[in-house]
């Protein structure tokens, strides 16, 4: 495997144990520190922020600098969101916290490139392959993930969690160091300035954009609701945390397969795929609130995910052309941000109102609607999703 290809998928190592920490302890985190409850999420909520708006201004600067520049630049904002988080804590600053976790908002935004970086360095038939071994780097952070978190924050045991933190300051400063293997290549000048938006009238970037960010808003709902649902019902940390790594298993162990299958039998099948297991994930959380059914439940919920992201993802690639790049790929990940956002925030409000169940069959209502829609529109001008 090329040293590009390792590099960028221990990248995505380093980036998804910061994405564990902060998706199992954020919530937490803010229970304790923020002035009033309804705030718990708002951490988690400004660190997809962080994400939305950068995600389009990072893509046009790896257009025009080079791809190793914008990703260097997103992983050295996580480093320092790590130590401001370190800070927050010593300090029991939740506002400082929030900023803190805004910034790791940018890392996340540049981590989303890493697959994108990937199939840059592949051949058409071996695209979506490649974007599967650089998404299977965060099985590594799933599997050590919450046994290192539960041995750092024991050898710092005060203030809570800032062991946690202190290990995102060092894969984050890792990842710098990894992501100097990636090519800096840039295109032409005159695609630089490009004012082309053909790709806003394919109808297969179009739909393959829309359930790229569907997926994320699916699972990042979910996902941000689980460990609070689990703290409501008297689970423990360690139990949240648990979960999220399995969760996150689920999310990356396809990855071996799922790029294969997309080139053998084209993104729509594997998107429908990941719909159906989508589905499936919500049968097992309405049926029951028992530690199995959170497990299950989130573990379906990332295989689901993979599926459906690495569908959509190949899917609007393909309709692309060079000169588009840095504006065709900055919006589709801008929708991608906004799906998160848009989940967190809305499983902020939820969680309140609405028991862990009760929002399951609300998604579930949704997702039916995903499928007909994908079973009925079909691109005109593209033959690859068919």
């Amino acid at each position: 495997m090329p040293t590009k290809i390792i590099a960028l998928m221990l990248s995505q190592s380093c980036f998804m144990f910061a994405g564990l920490i902060s998706i199992s302890l954020s919530s937490i985190i803010g229970v304790k520190l923020a002035p009033h409850e309804s705030l718990a999420t708002l951490p988690f909520g400004l660190l997809n922020l962080g994400a939305l708006l950068f995600a389009y201004k990072l893509s046009v600067i790896m257009q025009q600098r080079g791809r190793r520049t914008g990703l260097i630049l997103g992983a050295a904002a996580g480093t320092l969101s790590a130590i401001l988080a370190m800070l927050a804590l010593y300090l029991s600053s939740f506002y400082l916290f929030c900023f803190a976790c805004f910034l790791l908002g940018i890392y996340q935004a540049s981590a989303m490139f890493y697959r994108l970086a990937a199939m840059d360095e592949a051949p058409a038939d071996k695209k979506g392959s490649v974007m599967g071994w650089v998404l299977s780097g965060s099985l590594i952070a799933a599997i050590i993930g919450p046994t290192l978190n539960t041995k750092m924050n024991q050898w710092i045991s005060e203030p809570q969690y800032l062991g946690a933190y202190l290990c995102v300051a060092i894969f984050s400063a890792c990842a710098i160091m990894l992501l100097g293997n990636v090519a800096n290549k840039t295109v032409i000048k005159s695609a630089n300035h490009t004012d082309s938006k053909r790709f806003l009238s394919n109808h297969h970037y179009l739909l393959g954009a829309f359930n790229t960010a569907f997926a994320q808003f699916s699972m990042l709902l979910m996902m941000s609701i689980t460990p609070l649902a689990m703290h409501a019902h008297h689970y423990s940390v360690n139990q949240s945390v648990s979960v999220i790594g399995w969760h996150i298993i689920g999310m990356f162990l396809p990855s071996f397969f799922s790029g294969k299958l997309i080139d053998r039998f084209g993104p729509r099948v594997i998107i429908l795929t990941g719909l159906a297991i989508f589905i499936g994930s919500t049968l097992v959380a309405m049926s029951g609130m028992i530690l199995m059914n959170f497990y299950v439940s989130l573990f379906l919920l990332g295989l689901g995910w993979n599926f459906m992201y690495m569908g959509g993802t190949s899917s609007y690639t393909q309709s692309i052309d060079e000169d588009e790049k840095g504006k065709a790929q900055g919006m589709a990940e801008l929708a991608v941000a906004l799906g998160g956002v848009t989940a967190v925030i809305t499983g902020g409000v939820l969680i309140n109102w609405f028991e862990w169940q009760s929002i399951n069959q609300g998604l579930l209502v949704i997702l039916l609607a995903a499928v007909v829609m994908n079973l009925t529109v079909r691109p005109r001008n593209a033959t690859a999703i068919a």
